[in-house]
């Protein structure tokens, strides 16, 4: 696992309030009012198609071996 730019379908890792939460891109989006390039990732959970917004240069980990083209 590198920290190299985040492709859709890498398998991600990061922090938040929650602790340490992995998942996979499903989108890249830049902030209009920054340009900061955010991953919208969903996220290992009980309850599929939970989503969340992280900054790119916040991801942990990246692992995109899994990732589809």
């Amino acid at each position: 696992m590198s920290k190299s730019a985040a492709m859709v379908g890498s398998r991600v890792t990061f922090d938040s309030d929650n602790g340490i939460q992995a998942g996979y891109v499903v989108d890249l989006r830049r902030d209009i009012g920054n340009g900061e390039v955010h991953a919208w990732i969903e996220i290992d959970h009980q309850w599929p198609g939970m989503f969340q917004a992280v900054p790119a240069s916040a991801l942990l980990t990246n692992s995109s071996e899994d990732a589809t083209t």
